[in-house]
């Protein structure tokens, strides 16, 4: 309830009346007889809320159609459910969380988001600007590394669970994600994983610092149309000839993209791959990809 009251604007105590005394959605219910909320019913209770803010009463709104709230607020369906100031006060509870190592309350908040937040507007206004949070935080000292092992942690959980619940359809194509070797920071193939997933591809994740041989024997074996590998932080010259080695190897028989930071080092070395440097630019190529 707490996770849909942010999402929605509303309080925990005026969701309750809107649903008992005026039906304005119907919750499933748990065994534990708890409320689950789909998205769309959290997306209604936004246009609820919007229509009540402009002077209409609930009483008279509530057994509208969602199109009906629509054309009274007088705006697209993008523009209602596009509420970052909600997503980001998600963002806000969970990173308070980490911080205090409260890591069940931390991955309930994930998992409860997940559970009513589409998978793509997941990916791109929650996890998405997270991760921009946590490099802002790790910027700033604020962040440590045990509090980027629990993150990371629960965002390849939530990764699984995400691959268990949207099942790709027949046929979609494979992605290989993982780091490259002596690359231990892997929040950007995660996150590469999940915007995969919500695009309909099926990502299999090997998680970091994998030998380019082995990356290489995995797309194979496994039939991934693409190898999409994420580097964090900048690089000796030495190491730097390494990894283009390993792109080289790579190349030979698959499709490679990277993710790296923009102005990093290895773009002097003309790398045999596709390089991202922001996620929307991977999410770009992703659709293009799919509708080659």
């Amino acid at each position: 309830m707490r996770v849909v009251s942010r999402l929605s604007g509303l309080t925990a105590d005026t969701i309750r009346v809107w649903e008992r005394r005026y039906q304005a959605v119907s919750p499933e219910r748990t065994g534990g007889n708890k409320r689950r909320y789909s998205g769309s019913q959290v997306r209604r209770l936004v246009l609820l809320r919007r229509a009540t803010e402009l002077g209409h009463s609930i009483g008279q709104v509530a057994s509208l159609q969602d199109e009906d709230l629509r054309r009274i607020i007088g705006e697209t369906t993008q523009e209602v459910t596009r509420h970052k100031s909600i997503y980001d006060a998600v963002i806000e509870d969970y990173l308070a969380a980490v911080f205090r190592f409260d890591v069940q309350g931390a991955e309930a908040i994930l998992t409860r988001t997940a559970a009513i937040v589409p998978a793509l507007k997941l990916t791109l206004e929650v996890l998405v600007p997270l991760m921009r949070r946590v490099g802002e935080a790790w910027q700033e000292g604020a962040l440590k590394i045990h509090h980027e092992h629990i993150i990371s942690g629960q965002l390849r959980s939530l990764l699984g669970t995400l691959m268990r619940y949207v099942e790709p359809a027949a046929g979609s194509p494979r992605i290989l994600v993982t780091t490259p070797p002596d690359h231990l920071h892997e929040f950007g193939a995660i996150i590469g994983g999940f915007m995969a997933a919500s695009r309909g591809f099926e990502p299999i994740y090997l998680g970091s610092n994998t030998p380019f041989e082995d990356i290489s024997d995995a797309a194979s074996e496994s039939g991934s149309a693409l190898v999409l590998l994420s580097i964090a932080r900048e690089c000796s010259p030495r190491e730097r000839e390494s990894l283009r080695a390993g792109f080289e190897l790579l190349s030979r028989n698959h499709e490679v993209w990277v993710g790296m930071p923009d102005g990093h080092q290895l773009m002097a070395s003309n790398v045999p791959a596709t390089v991202f440097h922001q996620y929307d630019e991977l999410d770009r190529a992703l659709v293009d990809y799919k509708s080659a």
